[in-house]
């Protein structure tokens, strides 16, 4: 069996490798060239290969042609429609796009240079094009994406969100006259530098991926596959290095635009527009050739049809037996570590902040994240403080515009974004901080000059600049209801955990259902709410920019980590705000199971309760038997027989909320019912020695995971503001290691609590959802 073969050993030819471990022994990915990264022994590597794929096989085979396919010579215009609820806004609904083909895979220095042409053009809030499209009012968003080894040929694609199908050719003229003034004017070179720094920050930071091997694999698959160097795919500074030059001495990208988007006739333009009558048109377009195919079966052909459902659904029911699983390759519960290391943060105080920091080689660049305090902010600014926070790492300052920001911003650092999170200490759980997290990362080098854009957010954020905050806003709304629509699972959930106690009901208004119907009445009518708006971002630049328990988090090297330590006096006196007395007042009691509706064909169904009332009643054999639940069971009764794509077990183990959590499901009561069913399917639970190992060491892998420098430090955050110990997470393991069956049974009387005291939230499918309408309290259409 001809075939290449490609061996990458850590560290490989890319020079910022240098100081990364290599200690994964092997990965080995086989298809038809096998590709090896690790330091194992090659010889060993390669015995397996051939004792366990090529002894298998008699002759040589003949590899497959890769057939390329017809290009196109002229424009190609589509249009098409998607689902919407019957009733629903239309106004803003269109989605149009572009798509061009520019090269090959096999066009390198080309293929990164378009990558980073498409975030000049497309994404940086800096780009004259995106400027051009959004003030022109085509769309509420403009972005785009270079596709560079989904296929052979590579393209470049741009889009419009929230626009309106008549727009398309306004769209095309503004995008065509504004690349030519780009072509014929030149990139701006400080949005060309700050694309190439954050182009190779990216690369950087990907070399410290836990899963690195894996990734460059992925980089040389495609060579293999079209029959380039491999090898080629992994050497980067020469590139990056040559791409540099000529991007900022020479017209580089601008001649790219001009001869692969300007002159390029082979583009094809999508325009897809919502139609409230599509749903019901391809159900019934089903249901007619579903009964046609029925009409073609005679008496034989029907039970022939009955009798493989019936098998399926038997085999679908039966387990794997003993030896079809011990074909697989497995640990033993010998082989877990029952003390691994986990990393625990270093905690200092200084004058009024709190410093976590983690001294981790992190190939040079510097995390840093500033917590803010707003335990104290009222329920009627909570559903604004993610939008706030979004706002405030694009908007600029008195002294940068939004468009010098984002320059600015990609110059110096490798990103710059937020987070919320609520916090609960471990003994004692009534405690509550609400954190709102200003994260940015920055090379060594750039360090100083990132903490400098932070303290200018912190005391000088434009709120000035009423089109611009307009142009988020209607941005952030058109994506967060394409979520709503599509990935709606997370609001569900946010409105179970809501009735389980004050954390879950502050992480509903920040990001549940709660501000996202806030979101939608904004904008339904922007102008009449304008002015309340800009008040309520003011109050919360004045309660959430305030010093009062600070928090700086650091992973970094320990020359990064006093860095950052000596600029924090001068971060700390640019916060200007003052700390707010604790909001009185209760929130108001929400319907314990709402249907939430929406206009895609499938649902999610959550359903969640307060399993444990005493951390005591926690320990590791609950995650062995969560794992089972999400593993074995939910696989089976949700996903197998009911059709749905997915469903897991979310718990907080420091609250003992669980909720259980179907994706894409076709199901709404057989799901529940599935649900209702967990107390009786633990307490009668029995497994084989090999499957309680084989759960246990699935449980172990997830307590423990493979984790990059960034990621670690995140998790010993965390970990530091809950009072999670290493200790502790010690002893949870051991407990997993020492599980037995017993104990996963033992919890069968908590699960009945799902019964008792349930809570559920169902969002997708109108039909599905009014087809049970007795399982709710509420109906409410999204």
């Amino acid at each position: 069996m001809p075939m290449n073969l490609a061996v990458i050993r850590p560290p490989y030819l890319i020079s910022v490798m240098s100081s990364l471990s290599s200690s994964i022994k092997s990965i080995i990915i086989l298809q038809r060239d096998p590709v090896f990264y690790g330091d194992a022994d090659l010889d060993q590597e390669l015995a397996a290969v051939q004792d366990n794929f090529l002894a298998d096989y008699d002759s040589p085979g003949t590899k497959a042609e890769v057939v390329q396919g017809d290009d196109i010579s002229e424009p190609v215009f589509i249009e098409d429609s998607y689902a919407v609820q019957p009733g629903s806004e239309l106004s803003g609904k269109t989605y149009l796009a572009v798509g061009t083909a520019v090269g090959t895979v096999l066009d390198r220095q080309q293929n990164t240079a378009f990558q980073i042409i498409a975030n000049i053009l497309y994404n940086s809030d800096a780009s004259p094009l995106k400027k051009a499209i959004v003030e022109a009012g085509l769309c509420r968003d403009f972005g785009g994406l270079f596709l560079a080894d989904s296929c052979y040929k590579t393209f470049m694609m741009t889009y419009l969100a929230g626009s309106e199908a008549d727009k398309r050719d306004s769209f095309l003229e503004l995008y065509r006259s504004t690349l030519s003034e780009i072509v014929e004017q030149g990139l701006d070179r400080d949005l060309v530098l700050s694309e190439l720094n954050k182009y190779e920050f990216a690369f950087r930071e990907e070399l410290t991926k836990a899963q690195r091997g894996l990734d460059l694999i992925g980089k040389v698959l495609p060579s293999l596959k079209h029959g380039s160097d491999p090898f080629e795919a992994l050497a980067v500074e020469e590139l990056f290095a040559s791409i540099r030059e000529k991007a900022l001495g020479e017209n580089y990208f601008e001649e790219l635009i001009r001869n692969e988007l300007l002159e390029n006739p082979a583009f094809v333009a999508v325009t897809l527009s919502p139609d409230p009558e599509k749903a019901a048109r391809t159900a019934e377009k089903e249901q007619q050739r579903l009964a046609a195919y029925e009409q073609t079966l005679d008496q034989e052909k029907t039970a022939a049809l009955i009798a493989n459902t019936q098998e399926l659904m038997q085999l679908q029911q039966t387990p794997n037996t003993e030896e079809t699983l011990a074909l697989l390759p497995r640990l033993s519960r010998q082989d877990l570590e029952r003390k691994p290391d986990f990393l625990q943060a270093e905690v200092t105080d200084g004058d009024a902040v709190t410093y976590i920091t983690n001294k981790l080689e992190t190939n040079a660049i510097a995390y840093v994240q500033i917590g803010l305090d707003c335990s104290t902010i009222s329920a009627d600014l909570l559903p604004w403080l993610d939008l706030f926070a979004t706002i405030a790492t694009e908007i600029g300052t008195g002294s940068r515009n939004y468009m010098r920001f984002a320059k600015d911003v990609n110059i110096c650092t490798g990103g710059f974004s937020h987070s919320f999170a609520n916090y609960q200490q471990m003994n004692a759980p009534e405690t509550l901080h609400s954190l709102l997290w200003f994260q940015i990362k920055a090379l060594s080098g750039y360090l100083p000059k990132a903490i400098e854009l932070l303290r200018e957010v912190f005391a000088d954020l434009d709120l000035t600049n009423r089109q611009r905050i307009r142009e988020i806003v209607l941005r952030e709304f058109t994506w967060t209801e394409h979520n709503v629509q599509s990935e709606g699972y997370s609001l569900a959930a946010s409105r179970v955990f809501a009735h389980l106690s004050r954390s879950g009901m502050i992480n509903e208004y920040v990001h549940g259902v709660t501000s996202y119907l806030k979101l939608k009445e904004l904008v339904a009518d922007y102008d009449e709410h304008e002015e309340a708006f800009i008040a309520r971002l003011e109050a919360l630049r004045t309660q959430v920019f305030q010093p009062e328990n600070l928090k700086i988090a650091i992973t970094g090297s320990l020359e990064d980590i006093n860095t950052i330590k000596e600029g924090a006096g001068a971060l700390c006196a640019s916060l200007p705000g003052t700390r707010q007395p604790l909001a009185e007042g209760a929130f108001p009691e929400l319907p314990a199971n709402q249907g939430f509706t929406t206009s895609a064909d499938v649902v999610y169904n959550v359903q969640g309760c307060n399993l444990f009332t005493e951390p005591a009643q926690y320990s590791g054999e609950f995650e062995v038997l969560k794992t089972w639940l999400s593993r074995d069971y939910l696989w089976n009764t949700v996903r197998q027989l009911g059709g749905a794509y997915g469903c897991f077990v979310q718990l907080h183990q420091l609250t003992g909320n669980v909720a259980l959590v179907s994706y894409r499901d076709p199901q709404v009561d057989k799901t529940y019912d599935a649900y209702d069913a967990i107390a009786t399917a633990v307490g009668e639970l029995e497994l084989s020695r090999e499957k309680l190992d084989q759960l246990i060491i699935g449980t172990y892998g997830s307590l423990n995971p493979l984790q990059s420098p960034a990621a670690q430090g995140l998790t010993a955050r965390n970990e530091y503001l809950c009072g999670i110990t290493p200790e502790y997470k010690q002893q949870r393991i051991a407990k997993v290691i020492d599980t037995e069956v017993k104990a996963m049974q033992a919890y069968a009387p908590f699960w009945k609590k799902l019964i008792e005291n349930r809570f559920r939230a169902t969002i997708g499918s109108g039909e599905k959802i009014r087809e049970h309408a007795e399982l709710f309290d509420d109906i409410f259409e999204l």
